[in-house]
């Protein structure tokens, strides 16, 4: 049963649904995602899989650049949110939207061991970071976009992406593009003034871990989880912005944060990805990349600048959150109004 036929007769409104009344086509690309996801373990390695990079206001060179390895818990819920739209009537027949979504969760916490982020005030096992909103496949969408994700997180942010999603077959290990952590004018133009970024272009934090480009690390993780003679053989790649200049995408801030540290703008891509290693054991796994624009002037200074704060990790779902969607030839009957208030 299509999402077309589950529409006509729709009494919109929202309801939720348990992931055995749902079918996978109803999320679409995210209908992989359902369950628990958590830090993979490294093949060779006592690094962390998770990698947090932030500079924040600070004294001694006008900024502080904190480097912080993490472990993570992201969680999309197997009850399913379901919700519809209705538009304007055109030629007879009243414009409607179904939507299926995703509850998520996701709880960042430190494993850093180091003096300097026991300094700084987030040791190892506090949490640094708390999120929660849901993840939307977007019916019959609109300026071509498929995938909505809505946050909320207790700094006082809340935001909305906007984006797409599209299927590859063997696409290699190198297909992860720059992620930046070098702060640049309001505008994307470098910064020329001498020494600026040397706090984060010199000696790395962790030697194992490339702080000016974070997304090498997810190459470099990928490579050891596939060996030499592995490799990725699907991928679906999910892409969101809150930079949409033809929709109503972005981030809303608290006074607080909109006055010092105004966060303009988030870029994420999900990968997940079907594997293989070198002895031809099969795995899934989710690596993710995402870079919030912070606006702030060093200190001593009155120029806004533009500072990157980008995130990355890899993570497998834990076995016993392997969740099945009912099966296409199963004879339950849909009944498209239960649950539903009238809207």
């Amino acid at each position: 049963m299509n999402l077309e036929s589950k529409v006509r007769g729709l009494t919109l409104g929202a309801q939720v649904l348990p992931l055995h009344k749902v079918e996978s086509s109803d999320l679409g690309a995210l209908a992989p995602l359902v369950g628990v996801w958590e830090n993979i373990q490294i093949p060779g390695s006592e690094a962390s899989s998770g990698w947090n990079t932030i500079s924040v206001p600070g004294q001694d060179t006008g900024f502080v650049f904190e480097v912080i390895p993490y472990t993570e818990t992201l969680t999309f819920n197997p009850v399913v949110v379901q919700a519809g739209n209705r538009g304007p009537v055109v030629k007879g027949q009243q414009v409607e939207q179904l939507i299926f979504g995703l509850l998520y969760e996701q709880q960042i916490v430190s494993a850093c061991e180091t003096s300097f982020c026991n300094d700084r005030g987030f040791p190892k096992g506090s949490t640094i970071h708390v999120e929660t909103g849901l993840f939307l496949n977007i019916g019959q969408p609109n300026g071509g976009y498929t995938i909505a994700r809505m946050s909320t997180i207790p700094h006082g942010n809340s935001l909305l992406a906007l984006g797409s999603s599209f299927d590859t077959e063997n696409p290699g290990t190198s297909f992860f593009d720059p992620a930046s952590s070098i702060p640049t004018m309001l505008n994307g133009g470098p910064i020329t003034q001498l020494g600026y970024s040397d706090p984060i272009i010199g000696n790395p934090q962790f030697a194992e871990f490339n702080q000016v480009n974070p997304n090498a690390f997810l190459q470099s993780t990928l490579e050891s989880l596939v060996g030499s003679k592995g490799g990725v053989t699907n991928m679906t790649v999910i892409e969101m912005s809150t930079s949409t200049p033809d929709a109503n995408g972005g981030i809303l801030n608290i006074p607080f944060i909109q006055t010092n540290v105004n966060a303009t703008k988030m870029d994420a891509t999900f990968w997940i990805e079907d594997i293989t290693d070198s002895d031809g054991n099969a795995d899934q796994i989710l690596q993710y990349s995402q870079t919030i624009n912070l606006v702030f002037p060093a200190t001593g200074s009155a120029q806004p600048i533009n500072w990157p704060h980008v995130t990355v990790n890899t993570m497998r779902k834990r076995q016993e959150t392997q969740m099945q969607f009912k099966s296409m030839d199963e004879n339950e009957a849909f009944d498209p109004t239960a649950g539903l208030t009238p809207s």
